[in-house]
């Protein structure tokens, strides 16, 4: 199965040290010890992931440091004493292969973008053409923008965009037509001192790329984040909780889903006459309705999973952390299940045996494509305890692994052992 985002690159963020690749499947499980990067890996995929859709994107916003992954300013994201991070993706469709962005330091703690990568989409066995665009600054000049693309190189002074980060210039400025110039080469030779011919026959390639070939993505990788937290247990919401449902489908689609589960038989949202809100919940199908708040965590941990994943739209890419906090494992072996059948991707933060035995069982019971599940290991490097390495561990057809390290699963082995009475 396709997968929205098929692979992170991860350079010098936080406890990742030089360059880290993981590639992802329908179903990824980040695994290991807390404060290794499982976390930092979700917010660079949610970052770069809004990015590489190039919608809506502005030069305040950090995408770094939003709900749920706050990651902060340069200072917190950069590995300590690094200048720059670099965080790349690839991607399954659209206009664009791959998206890299190398960030530094504005004088304000914000990120700037100093390197921009697009690897195009080619229809054709040739050479998939990029598109680079590197911020140069000089103490003698103004700062320049260099552009290079299929077959051009042009360099321009930033004060003919009105942005200051890449991102922005492109899904902004290009979306409409708005070049350097105007796009227009009466305009280019009439206020650059000392062109050639050559410098405007580049500019002339550099116009016709941007409004012949470039695309912003029509359909760009659906993500969408689920805290771990899920939803606060309330008797009353000031607000329609969940999202808006807006019919009884929906939460018959939601009691579908938590029937399955074993968590409940029915939800209902109703809305009382001071104009809140209450959930109520049929634990056992016998008509007896109790509020939200009167029913454990294990419920309202897992409703905006369910209610997302009703809602959402076609090979949507989801990003959990922990869904088995407040969970029995009964449930969390029909929640790995649910996530194979539906049409969507998974990368999942977890510390649950349950959820890494099932997805292997799943693999080997043939409901899951051993291409279709991979598992991330983090492992802290032994002679740093500040870094992180990725170890890509992929399962056979009988879910046998393999490219662990002797590291992964060392605890779990320790503690069995002691358990029998063997001596380690």
């Amino acid at each position: 199965m396709s997968t929205p985002i098929t692979d992170i690159t991860l350079t010098d963020v936080r406890t990742f040290s030089g360059e880290q690749r993981a590639h992802l499947s329908k179903m990824t499980l980040l695994v290991g010890e807390n404060s290794v990067g499982k976390s930092t890996l979700l917010g660079c995929l949610y970052a770069l992931g809004r990015i590489a859709a190039f919608n809506g994107l502005d030069d305040r916003t950090n995408f770094f440091n939003e709900n749920p992954f706050c990651m902060g300013s340069f200072d917190t994201i950069a590995r300590s004493g690094c200048t720059s991070f670099r965080v790349a993706i690839g991607l399954e469709c659209g206009p664009f292969r791959h998206l890299a962005i190398e960030f530094a330091r504005n004088a304000d703690a914000s990120l700037k973008e100093t390197t921009l990568e697009l690897q195009l989409s080619g229809s054709t066995p040739k050479p998939v053409p990029t598109l680079t665009i590197v911020r140069e600054a000089h103490e003698s000049h103004p700062e320049r923008w260099c552009v290079d693309g299929p077959a051009f190189r042009f360099c321009f002074n930033q004060s003919e965009v009105s942005h200051v980060q890449f991102t922005t210039w492109l899904s902004r400025s290009i979306a409409y037509g708005q070049l350097p110039f105007s796009g227009n080469p009466t305009e280019f030779r009439r206020r650059v001192d000392n062109h050639t011919l050559q410098t405007l026959a580049e500019f002339s390639k550099f116009v016709n790329f941007f409004r012949n070939h470039f695309r912003i993505p029509r359909k760009p990788p659906q993500i969408i984040p689920l805290p771990v937290r899920g939803l606060v247990p309330r008797r009353v919401y000031d607000s329609i909780p969940l999202g808006g449902l807006s019919s009884q489908m929906d939460i018959g689609q939601i009691n579908d889903a938590g029937s399955k589960l074993g968590l409940f038989k029915e939800i209902d949202v109703r809305q009382l006459p001071s104009n809140e809100f209450e959930i109520l919940v049929d634990v056992s199908g016998s008509g007896s309705f109790r509020n939200l708040s009167d029913v454990g965590y294990g419920i309202a941990s897992l409703l905006p999973y369910l209610a997302a994943v009703e809602s959402a739209s076609q090979s949507t890419l989801f990003l959990l952390q922990k869904p088995e906090v407040h969970v029995h494992p009964s449930a969390q072996a029909e929640l790995v299940k649910m996530m194979v059948r539906s049409d969507h991707t998974f990368v999942v933060e977890t510390h649950s045996d349950h959820i890494i035995a099932w997805l292997r069982i799943l693999v080997k019971e043939q409901l899951l494509a051993p291409s279709d599940a991979s598992i991330i290991y983090l492992e802290p490097i032994p002679e740093d305890d500040t870094a992180t390495c990725l170890h890509q561990i992929f399962l056979d057809r009988r879910a046998n692994l393999s490219g662990q390290p002797r590291s992964y699963r060392q605890f779990f082995s320790r503690e069995t052992a002691r358990l029998l009475g063997i001596s380690t």
